[in-house]
């Protein structure tokens, strides 16, 4: 579809049941809105309705020369202007769930609650984690002076080792329409991410789901997320980062759990 003043963004959507409320599903870094989300779309659908989109410079989303989490943040209102969407819930996973967070700041009016997972207010996290993330807005920097081909071939090297532990090939061409530089872009903007002064402060309900033992988001960093918010709403299941995918049972029964608690029942 295509967002006045900003181009064209992949959006999918589909209809829940008459008056159920909306449903925004908002994907993680390197990943794409099908990749992240295609196990939810159907049995979501049951209860509400469902809109996903490609972030910029992810998948098929809006072309960026430089990527930007609040610029995202601000495409999560304007894909609802378009669709004419007045109120709705945003669920955002991992570097989504940010975005979510952002976006809840940016339009406390329009977004009724939150749902959080595999996420935190911080990215950064402490010691050799810390380290290498404290590389990232450097190598971003850097990677602008390397020719496209050869970003590509390292962004091709890369999705191919992470592919390698028995995703689909389908999988990796979801991966591999992603631009190079906005990943090295999102990380950085993710090593300066931080909601921790003013995540308190949203007039939502915020849900979150924790996946215990996550290496990608660890516990201890999804535990500063819950410390942040006094009410919030917590749901937790043992599962890795590719968790939402590869144990979506476990995942949608945390999910259907934290819709209750912000508005979203089951029908």
């Amino acid at each position: 579809m295509e967002l006045p003043g900003l181009g064209q963004v992949f959006v999918r959507r589909a209809d829940g049941p008459p008056g159920s409320p909306t449903v925004m599903l908002l994907h993680g870094w390197t990943v794409t809105a099908d990749l992240n989300w295609y196990p939810a779309f159907e049995p979501l659908s049951q209860r509400s309705s469902v809109v996903a989109f490609d972030h910029r410079g992810h998948g098929r989303g809006l072309p960026t020369r430089r990527f930007k989490m609040s610029e995202c943040a601000s495409d999560v209102v304007a894909v609802a202007d378009a669709l004419g969407i007045d109120r709705f819930v945003c669920v955002g996973y991992s570097m989504g769930g940010a975005i979510a967070q952002m976006a809840a700041r940016l339009a406390p009016d329009r977004i009724t609650g939150l749902v959080l997972g595999a996420t935190s207010t911080s990215f950064r996290g402490r010691g050799s984690r810390a380290a290498r993330f404290f590389l990232l807005p450097a190598a971003a920097t850097a990677a602008r002076l390397v020719p496209t081909s050869l970003r590509r071939w390292g962004w091709e090297r890369t999705v191919l080792k992470m592919i390698g532990a028995g995703f689909s090939r389908w999988a990796q061409a979801e991966m591999l329409k992603c631009n190079p530089q906005a990943m090295l872009d999102a990380g950085a903007e993710l090593f300066c991410f931080d909601s921790s002064p003013w995540i308190a402060e949203l007039p939502m309900p915020i849900a979150q789901i924790r996946t215990l033992g996550d290496s990608a988001v660890p516990d201890d960093l999804q535990q500063q997320l819950a410390d942040a918010v006094s009410d919030i709403s917590v749901y937790s299941y043992r599962g890795g980062h590719a968790s939402v995918v590869n144990d979506f049972d476990s995942f949608w029964d945390c999910l259907g759990k934290a819709l209750d608690s912000v508005g979203v029942p089951e029908i």
